[in-house]
């Protein structure tokens, strides 16, 4: 069961990567995988990646002391390191949104709007088709849709910080 599982994860992480690469060229303006940034987006998003670095490692080093302490979850034991890099995630898009760094020079928005809600749809399918046949929750813990769940998580709180960061904006533009 665990070699399937192994097998399964990889597969998945592969055809994941091959379908980002394929959206991303699609995305951008100028077809290249690689988003283009000015200086100052790059200074930002280094400050970003900095606060997501330290969100995981904070994030494993509670989580090191939970397991010490032996303190269990309802989720399988190793879908909890990707929650953490899931966290991380969503601090760096959360950060780079918030400068205003999120988007690159090259990017075309409407493409990458769509791209996200397909992302939140292929994460609701697992959840829902677990849940619909009853085998979401097994031996008393969610396995790898757990992922899935926190992917949509980021994504709800990505989309909150977008809507709360155009409001802002939309206010301060109103006010000079």
């Amino acid at each position: 069961m665990a070699l399937q599982l192994s097998v399964g994860l990889l597969f998945g992480i592969i055809v994941g990567l091959v379908i980002a690469f394929v959206l991303l060229k699609m995305a951008n303006t100028n077809h290249r995988m690689k988003t283009e940034y000015d200086e100052r987006q790059q200074l930002i998003r280094g400050k970003g990646y900095m606060y997501g670095f330290y969100t995981i490692l904070f994030y494993e080093v509670i989580m090191m002391i939970l397991d010490l302490a032996e303190v269990n979850f309802p989720i399988e034991h190793y879908t909890i390191h990707f929650v953490g890099v899931i966290f991380g995630c969503t601090v760096l898009c959360i950060y780079c949104l918030w400068n205003d760094v999120y988007w690159g020079l090259n990017n075309n928005k409407k493409k990458y709007s769509v791209i996200i809600v397909v992302c939140i749809i292929l994460n609701l399918l697992p959840i829902i088709g677990q849940a619909a046949n009853g085998t979401l929750v097994q031996d008393g813990k969610i396995g790898l849709t757990t992922l899935n769940i926190f992917v949509i998580i980021m994504m709800a709180a990505i989309g909150v910080a977008a809507v709360i960061k155009k409001l802002v904006k939309r206010d301060s533009s109103e006010e000079e």
